[in-house]
């Protein structure tokens, strides 16, 4: 044939690539390190690994050679169970990444909008697009929140869905609840991706009794440190729970992963104790930070830290630490010129983290 890419849905070639993040071999193959010298603080992923226990679960599944329950039930139970909710309010998927898509299926005509409020995930504008949708984003104030008084101001012709992150992803704040409410009076789907939600410990969840419209989206990547296996959730009214079931690949949440947040929540008290830990590493770090001029910190409910280098060059920063193997986020945009984001590590990733740090500023 002789141009494939006519058979191509449009706009495809157009699109941006989603920029994801190396994984350590990868990292330590580039730089020329050994893997264990790789301190990997750029994807808010948890610093202590897989459990134990999950490993070993693992090592003893006795279904991995079939397929799994396409109606979840028995995990759409135990998650209900965590999330406090009834087990028809619950789909699973390969990550939140996977229920983002599956909402904007089906809710998107060609041309249909979604709002949202940058910065924020940088995969939103890349899913909606996808889909056939037209991504409206409308800046945030200077420290990163809606501004609740020019809220009437947005014209919703056409807007399908509002994706509103709490945690917000970078900066770390938190969704004002005068926001939420804003949204929910309106005819469209708001989706508030609470991946951060263990951190934060706070939620909106119980609200979808209440506002049928309402979706939250939480993820087994950040605090149980199921990343690699790709399992998130979403929590919603039992009419569009049924409706996302039906447009839902049968199979998309493998089997491993079944098995591995079984475990999690069994072993919940675990992984609480080691958020408790990030949180006191965090505000220590936040506190270190605070104490340089040439910073700008933001407050963080999450297990990340937005900063900006007043006059420092980020991007030089973040390459001369990336050669040690020490691994940050790098922000460059409208909204978040001259910006790093560090992921919480252990207590002795970050003392050498801040170390490093503070000898480069000093150069």
């Amino acid at each position: 044939m002789n141009c494939i890419k006519s058979l191509f849905k449009n706009g495809v070639m157009e699109m941006a690539t989603y920029s994801p993040i190396e994984p350590p071999d990868q990292i330590a193959l580039r730089l020329g390190l050994p893997e264990s010298r790789i301190i990997k603080l750029d994807a808010n992923e948890n610093p202590y690994g897989v459990a134990a226990e999950v490993l070993e679960e693992l090592g003893r599944a006795k279904y991995l050679s079939i397929y799994p329950d396409p109606a979840q039930k028995a995990i759409r139970q135990e998650i209900a169970n965590y999330a406090g909710c009834q087990a028809n309010n619950i789909v699973a998927g390969a990550g939140a990444d996977e229920l983002i898509d599956l909402i904007c299926r089906l809710v998107l005509n060609p041309g249909d909008k979604v709002l949202t409020f940058t910065p924020t995930f940088s995969y939103y504008k890349h899913v909606v697009e996808l889909n056939g949708g037209v991504f409206v984003d409308v800046h945030r104030n200077e420290d990163y929140s809606i501004d609740r008084n020019s809220l009437s101001d947005i014209d919703l012709t056409d807007i399908k869905i509002v994706l509103l992150c709490s945690p917000n992803n970078p900066p770390g704040n938190m969704l004002e609840e005068e926001v939420l409410n804003y949204f929910l009076a309106k005819d469209m789907l708001v989706v508030v991706d609470e991946a951060y939600y263990e951190f934060s410990g706070s939620s909106f969840a119980d609200r979808i009794n209440q506002h049928n419209n309402l979706i939250v989206l939480r993820t087994f990547s950040k605090c149980f440190g199921l990343a690699g296996l790709r399992v998130g959730y979403g929590i919603m009214a039992t009419e569009v729970q049924q409706a996302i079931m039906k447009i839902k690949p049968p199979y998309s949440v493998n089997m491993a992963a079944e098995v591995a947040l079984r475990v999690c929540l069994r072993k919940k008290e675990v992984f609480a104790r080691q958020v408790q830990q990030m949180i006191a590493t965090r505000d220590k770090v936040i506190t270190a930070l605070k104490g340089c001029d040439e910073l700008e910190v933001y407050p963080s409910h999450s297990n990340f830290i937005l900063f900006r280098l007043k006059s420092k060059n980020a991007k030089a920063l973040k390459d001369s630490l990336e050669n040690k193997g020490i691994l940050l986020r790098y922000f460059n945009t409208t909204q978040l010129q001259n910006h790093l984001r560090v992921s919480v590590g252990t207590e002795e990733q970050m003392d050498i983290f801040l170390r490093e740090f503070f000898s480069l500023l000093q150069e």
